[in-house]
């Protein structure tokens, strides 16, 4: 039986909760980082999708997460949080297994991101509401720096691994190595019981006024997914012009960004984290101004280090906050937000296309980040 304490191999497994949730999203983030870095550039490199047709594709992914997620909130409330973690995952397969297959059939480029925004809605959902449970208001910061810094830690060899692997075995071994990873991470979780907590949560709730409050902020935090995990990849690979280099700036970012997130999770719980937020804010605007005039690799290291210096203070306040404000009502709260952070990824990505120009896209970014200082 999965719960026999007796058993010698059991001793090797985390007993508490946060750490099977840190040792979960550590496996995951590593699985996802093998692929995510290069989806793009598979996209559009590999299988000669127009840079349009590309972007298009993450608007499609957008708008299927928007659109599934407060279906995830009433699985979640129905069967469990983990339980969404664990129906989430046939999805993500379904994706892999259609990309695998996008060179030989072209299957249209909206149903394959249909299966990535269900599969990251349903994850996201129930990983939100496990954490909130699990995590304690008076260590948030504590305890989501550390889950961030074990999230970046499993990415910080992924894009590496990922880059070596594309480079000389091609695409499809991290498509299969990424799946059975996914697996493997859902399973630390259900190292304990999946307590089913009947959260309310009603569509009618998304009309109510008060859980547009935050709108600004989450909608920046939609533009930084597609800014950091689609554009300023593309940006760069123009420039370095190699999986592998892309690789190990993705992990160089990591790795220095896990260091600050850790730390600065200890400190935020002592201080009060809107005036980090305040501080660090213009910062992290800042760098991603300066990313838009980057045209040489040796800059692309420079910012790459700069930018990951000023993320690692910026995300740990920011993220804790995020939980803190869930408060009573706490799955309208996270569908809001998961639905107000595509809106703002549609916009950017509406804003690349319009101007084709994905230096554009950094710069309009840049502006948006100032939207932290409303939160």
């Amino acid at each position: 039986m999965l719960h026999n304490h007796h058993s010698l191999w059991w001793r090797f497994f985390p007993k508490k909760k946060l750490n099977q949730i840190y040792l979960s999203v550590m496996i995951r983030s590593f699985a996802i980082s093998l692929i995510s870095l290069f989806i793009p550039l598979y996209l559009y490199k590999e299988i000669g999708y127009t840079l349009n047709e590309t972007l298009l594709f993450f608007i499609f992914y957008s708008i299927a997460f928007a659109v599934t997620t407060p279906l995830a909130a009433k699985f979640s409330a129905r069967f469990g949080m983990k339980h969404s973690i664990l129906f989430s995952i046939p999805f993500f397969l379904v994706f892999i297994i259609l990309m695998y297959l996008l060179p030989t059939i072209h299957t249209p480029l909206f149903i394959i991101g249909f299966f990535l925004g269900a599969y990251v809605s349903f994850y996201w959902m129930g990983f939100h509401l496990v954490f909130y449970h699990d995590s304690d208001h008076k260590h948030r910061g504590e305890e989501y720096g550390k889950r961030a810094s074990f999230s970046i830690i499993g990415t910080m060899l992924g894009p590496v691994i990922g880059g070596t692997l594309i480079e000389f075995f091609g695409f499809y071994s991290v498509f299969i190595l990424s799946s059975v990873l996914l697996f493997v991470s859902a399973f630390f979780l259900f190292l304990s019981k999946d307590n089913h907590i009947r959260y309310h949560f009603s569509i009618k709730l998304l009309f109510d006024k008060k859980y547009w409050r935050n709108s600004l902020f989450f909608i920046s935090r939609g533009t930084y997914d597609i800014v950091a995990g689609v554009i300023w990849p593309l940006f760069i690979f123009f420039i370095l012009n190699d999986y592998l280099a892309l690789g190990f700036i993705g992990s160089i970012f990591s790795g220095i960004s896990a260091v600050l997130i850790w730390l600065m999770g200890k400190y935020s719980d002592h201080i009060e984290k809107r005036k980090i937020i305040r501080w660090i804010t213009g910062f992290e605007s800042l760098s991603w101004l300066i990313r838009a005039l980057v045209t040489t690799i040796s800059q692309v290291f420079s910012i790459t280090i700069l930018g990951a210096v000023v993320y690692g203070i910026f995300e740990t306040p920011i993220g804790a906050l995020e939980y803190d404000n869930a408060k009573r009502n706490v799955t309208p709260y996270f569908v809001s937000r998961e639905i107000f952070i595509c809106l703002g990824r549609i916009l950017l990505l509406c804003f690349v296309l319009i101007t084709d120009s994905l230096t554009g896209g950094l710069i309009f970014h840049g502006f948006a980040n100032l939207m932290a200082l409303l939160f």
